[in-house]
C-alpha cells in the first residue's frame, strides 16, 4: 500500500481565496434567491389586491342595477347642512327643504363633519347599510327592496365581515370643498384626519402610513402624524380599547372616484407602499406614473366602465 507523502495534505483542502470565492457565489444566489422571492410575494399580494378591486367593482354595478344610481348620485346624496329633519311617522321622517339621505343617518357626532365624513373615498357604507331617504323625497321608496317593482335597495353588496373603519386626511376628499365629490387629486395623508369611515379593507396587510412614510405607533391619537389607521370596531362603540382594536398591520382600503359627477367611475387601490400616487390627468383610468417620487408606482385603477 502507498503511503501518502506529508506535503500531499494540502490537496485535502481549500486555500483561502477558494473559500472567499465560494461565500461569494452563495452570497449571490442567495440575494438572488431572496429577490425572486420578494417578488413572487408582491406579485400574489398585487392580485389578491385586483381580486378584491373586482368584487367591489361588482357591488357598486348591483347597486346601481337595482336603483339606478351609484352612490352618491340621484337620491343617495346626504341632504345639505341644517336641513331639519321631522317625524311624521315612526318610520318616515321628512325633511326641511327636501333632501337625500338622512344627516343623523351620517355617523359623526358633529353635525359639521358629516359631510366630509359621508364624501370620503373609501366611504362604502352605502354598499353596507341600507341609507334612510327623507320621506319626502320623491324617490325614497329605494331606501329598500320592492319585490313587485324589482327595485330599490337590496344589499348588503358587501360581505360586512370587510368592513373597517378607517382614518385618513381630510385633503383626501375633493381638493377645494371637503363636501364636493373627490375627483382623486389628494393624498389620504394630508390635512385635517377624518375618524371612523366605514371603508372595504380586504386583501393583503401593511403597517400604517403617516405623512412621512414612516410606521404609526399611536393610530389612536385623533391628531399628529398617523392619519391613516384602520380598526375593527368604530372608537364610541361598547368595549372599546385601543390596544385591542386598533389595527397596526391591515389592507389598505379601496378608494373610489368619479361616482357622483360621471367623471370615469374608478376603484383605486394604492398598494404596498401607502402612498397614493393621485389622479393621472391624462388618463384617470390608469395610474399616475408622473409624481416626482414614484408614489403611484405600485397603485392600481379600475375603471367600472371598461
Amino acid at each position: 500500500m502507498a503511503l501518502s507523502k506529508a506535503g500531499d495534505l494540502r490537496d485535502c483542502g481549500f486555500t483561502l481565496i477558494e473559500l472567499l470565492v465560494v461565500c461569494g457565489i452563495l452570497a449571490a444566489l442567495s440575494y438572488t434567491a431572496w429577490g425572486t422571492y420578494i417578488g413572487i410575494q408582491e406579485g400574489a399580494e398585487d392580485e389578491i389586491a385586483r381580486a378584491e378591486m373586482q368584487r367591489l367593482a361588482d357591488g357598486l354595478r348591483r347597486f346601481k342595477a337595482d336603483t339606478g344610481y351609484y352612490p352618491g348620485q340621484g337620491p343617495f346624496v346626504l341632504s345639505s347642512p341644517g336641513t331639519l329633519e321631522t317625524a311624521v311617522s315612526a318610520t318616515r321622517i321628512d325633511c326641511t327643504p327636501v333632501g337625500g339621505i338622512l344627516r343623523t343617518w351620517a355617523a359623526p357626532n358633529l353635525d359639521a363633519d358629516r359631510d366630509a365624513w359621508f364624501a370620503s373615498p373609501v366611504n362604502l357604507a352605502l354598499l353596507l347599510e341600507a341609507p334612510a331617504l327623507c320621506g319626502n323625497h320623491p324617490l325614497a321608496h329605494l331606501n329598500r327592496w320592492s319585490p313587485d317593482a324589482r327595485r330599490g335597495w337590496h344589499g348588503p353588496y358587501l360581505d360586512s365581515k370587510s368592513r373597517l373603519w378607517v382614518d385618513h386626511g381630510a385633503d383626501f376628499n375633493a381638493s377645494t370643498v371637503v363636501f364636493t365629490a373627490p375627483d382623486g387629486t389628494g393624498s389620504p395623508l394630508a390635512g385635517a384626519k377624518l375618524l371612523d369611515i366605514p371603508a372595504f379593507g380586504v386583501g393583503p396587510r401593511y403597517r400604517a402610513a403617516g405623512p412621512s412614510w414612516s410606521t404609526c405607533s399611536s393610530q389612536a391619537a385623533i391628531t399628529g402624524n398617523c392619519m391613516l389607521g384602520w380598526r375593527e370596531v368604530t372608537r364610541e362603540s361598547i368595549g372599546y380599547d385601543a390596544s385591542r382594536h386598533e389595527l397596526p398591520a391591515r389592507a389598505r382600503p379601496f378608494a373610489v372616484f368619479g361616482l357622483a359627477n360621471g367623471d370615469h367611475p374608478r376603484i383605486v387601490y394604492w398598494g404596498r407602499d401607502g402612498r397614493y400616487g393621485g389622479r393621472n390627468t391624462a388618463d384617470p383610468c390608469r395610474p399616475n406614473l408622473s409624481h416626482p417620487e414614484d408614489y403611484g408606482d405600485d397603485d392600481q385603477v379600475l375603471c367600472l366602465n371598461d
